[in-house]
């Protein structure tokens, strides 16, 4: 049994998106010619305009992590899918009445080796040290409970594969909302910088420069966890082979 890679479909199409929308508003606010504004009501509105612009901007950057948070969460969750898919197919051979005690018990020791290989990546799933699922959740995410998942209990691996479902969904659903929340910004950021240029002496470079600053952030940051997961989910495939 094979397990998906960390970036799936959806998150590199909305990556990708993010991607280009933030290089085309970079490009938007780099092509803007700046006029010279010297009396004081110009001072005022290019300060206020400034200020817009830093706060946009560092709310792109939150977004920008929070959409990096994502990605991670939902590696870790195609890996718990497919041992959730595991556990599931080694309940059903456990319940066969043709088995001995001897073959049973062989299935109980992969079962809660799986079980057990699942825990530690759903524990060690974490961004920049904040955990990403539980009570804890640097982004809301509920827990993913295991304590009761047993071989002979088929209704608890049902009730886990609901969960995971249900997590999917979230994670879906906040990532679409980031990446609305991220193409509103970047509208706002090239408007305000088209009237910012208007009224300042003060080059744009340092916005220009705050803005690729956030996208390079969350890849570098992106990938750190990305290789953490990967490590994690080659662990898990050996189990699942």
């Amino acid at each position: 049994m094979q397990i998906g890679s960390l970036t799936n479909t959806f998150t590199s199409t909305v990556m990708n998106q993010h991607k280009t929308n933030t290089e085309e508003t970079l490009a938007k606010i780099a092509a803007t010619r700046e006029l010279s504004g010297k009396d004081g009501a110009n001072l005022i509105v290019a300060n206020m305009l400034n200020s817009q612009l830093a706060t946009m901007t560092q709310q792109v950057q939150n977004q920008n992590t929070t959409i990096g948070m994502l990605q991670v969460a939902d590696g870790a969750l195609k890996g718990v899918q497919a041992g959730t898919e595991r556990l599931n197919e080694l309940s059903v051979a456990y319940n066969n009445a043709a088995l001995g005690s001897d073959q049973k018990a062989m299935l109980e020791q992969e079962f809660n080796a799986t079980r057990n290989a699942m825990s530690d990546m759903v524990s060690q799933t974490t961004f920049n040290g904040k955990a990403l699922f539980g009570n804890t959740s640097a982004l809301g995410l509920g827990e993913v409970n295991l304590g009761e998942v047993a071989i002979d209990n088929q209704e608890s691996i049902q009730a886990l594969q609901k969960q995971v479902g249900g997590l999917f969904s979230d994670v879906g659903s906040a990532t679409q909302g980031a990446q609305v929340a991220v193409n509103n910004l970047l509208a706002g950021i090239s408007s305000t910088a088209s009237s910012y240029a208007q009224v300042s002496e003060t080059p744009l470079t340092q916005k220009l420069n705050e803005l690729a600053q956030s996208q390079t952030g969350l890849t570098a940051s992106t990938l750190a966890q990305s290789h953490s997961m990967a490590i994690l989910q080659q662990q898990m495939a050996v189990l699942l082979k």
